[in-house]
């Protein structure tokens, strides 16, 4: 038991305190990175407006500001993708830890479990580079 502010009792969940995230809060991260992609989406589509139409300054306050925007929601979605990922790992394996299989069946399943880690993080690199 754990006392907050108030000094009431409360238990903590102890499904939370291993990596596990509610669907409410998986939900909230895809909607806002949703939401992210449309303000990426709104922000190119005005900083190519401004800078290639109607050739605006690239040193303009308002090029600089929408850039700055622009590079907040990608760092945004970028955290939100991670936590996701972790979230689905520590799912994975949980699943995984607690079924019974043979052996083979096993290793089956954490190879192709490593390979779909291996891309996700070849496509994170390739994307940041």
């Amino acid at each position: 038991m754990k006392k907050n502010k108030g000094g009431k009792q409360f238990k903590t969940n102890s499904k939370l305190l291993r990596g596990f995230l509610t669907e409410r809060e998986v939900e909230l991260l895809h909607r806002q990175i949703r939401i992210n992609s449309i303000a990426m989406d709104r922000y190119i589509q005005t900083i190519d407006l401004l800078a290639n139409k109607e050739k605006c300054p690239k040193d303009a306050n308002t090029l600089m500001y929408l850039r700055s925007q622009l590079s907040i929601a990608i760092a945004e979605n970028d955290t939100f993708r991670k936590v996701l990922w972790r979230h689905a790992q520590c799912v994975e394996s949980q699943l995984s830890s607690d079924s019974d299989l043979d052996a083979a069946s096993f290793l089956v399943g954490r190879i192709n479990s490593r390979r779909k880690a291996l891309m996700a993080q070849m496509a994170m690199t390739r994307r940041s580079s």
